[in-house]
């Protein structure tokens, strides 16, 4: 793994981490964030209006998806077993689920008004593929969120943020998933999740990807209590000159 991507055995690790700890997964969340996860996924959610047209890239279980009041939205998940437990909270008239991978978006160019990556992005096999989909399936002057657990620049943050992830989430991870589901581990999934989180550089690293596949406006905002980071950039629009 590296701030570009991983390879495929790396990928299909991470799938299989998602899975196994997927039934777990928003109680693990939710003690790893000090009960602040859904906090920042309503306040990301927020920037999508009622009419846009958006695209959730990642979806997992849902957690951040019904948080979405869009009439339209479009939720793209690689594991159909994450997907299967979404259709539980979600709103079918409004949801479409799709199974794909972020590098290999199934819409159409210049289709969607927003696009949504939370808590996903750090786990794409082809960072780079995966950026250039999100310009080609957005419209002109359409916006990409990408949400992640903070990972700032050296210094005390980093130190403190690096501790907790490395020392602090093992360990609340046992709180949260009996010891029946664990024993069924071949590997414990929160120790990919720890790989993943040391390989994807710092934040400066989503912002320099959208600036070089063409989004302007690029930016990073921690979130509240600065253990997660939004970058944001759009796609420009068409000269009519």
């Amino acid at each position: 793994m590296d701030p570009e991507g991983m390879s495929d055995g790396e990928w299909r690790q991470v799938m299989d981490a998602m899975e196994d700890v997927g039934p777990y997964y928003e109680r693990v969340n939710w003690l790893m964030t000090f009960g602040m996860v859904d906090r920042w996924r309503k306040r990301v959610a927020s920037f999508a209006g009622p009419d846009d047209v958006v695209l959730e890239i990642g979806s997992g279980p849902g957690n951040f998806t019904k948080h979405l009041r869009s009439k339209t939205v479009f939720a793209l998940e690689p594991s159909s077993e994450l997907s299967d437990i979404s259709k539980e909270i979600l709103d079918p008239e409004r949801v479409t689920l799709f199974k794909g991978v972020g590098e290999k978006i199934p819409l159409a160019d210049s289709s969607v008004d927003k696009v949504f990556c939370v808590f996903s992005f750090r786990d794409f096999f082809d960072r780079k593929a995966g950026a250039d989909e999100m310009i080609r399936v957005l419209r002109d002057g359409g916006e990409v969120f990408i949400v992640d657990m903070a990972k700032p620049p050296p210094g005390p943050l980093a130190k403190m943020l690096e501790f907790h992830v490395k020392h602090m989430v093992p360990p609340l991870t046992r709180l949260a998933v009996p010891s029946v589901a664990r024993e069924r581990w071949s590997r414990d999934p929160y120790r990919t999740f720890v790989d993943t989180y040391e390989a994807y550089g710092s934040t400066k690293v989503y912002e320099d990807l959208l600036e070089r596949t063409g989004f302007d406006d690029v930016s990073t905002e921690y979130l509240e209590l600065k253990g997660a980071t939004m970058t944001r950039g759009k796609k420009p629009r068409k000269s009519t000159c």
